[in-house]
């Protein structure tokens, strides 16, 4: 993978990390206002020690083995993170527009 696109994937993987956080930050705002968790798989997390776990632990873990695994998987990594990265961003939005 050339130089640019591991740049590339690095703020990529980086800019998930932000969003999920801020994401778990504006969800508890938000479950605090009296919202639900949308997400149906970690719906039944919220309100137990697990939730942050996924969120501050599992998610940026998965990261950070995506990096590692950068040069088996490849150039599709590149394409293939724009996914999560615009789905947070989208979420991280929604957030802002309900909460604010």
């Amino acid at each position: 993978m050339p130089k640019s696109m591991e740049r590339l994937l690095w703020l990529q993987l980086i800019g998930i990390a932000a969003f999920n956080k801020v994401d778990y930050l504006m969800t508890l705002e938000a479950l605090e206002r009296g919202f639900k968790e949308a997400n149906p798989f970690l719906a039944p997390m919220v309100g137990t020690f697990e939730f942050p776990l996924v969120k501050l632990f599992l998610v940026p873990l998965l990261l950070v083995l995506l990096w590692q695994l950068r040069h088996k998987i490849g150039r599709s990594l590149v394409t293939l993170a724009w996914v999560p990265f615009a789905a947070y961003s989208t979420v991280v939005l929604y957030h802002r527009m309900i909460l604010f």
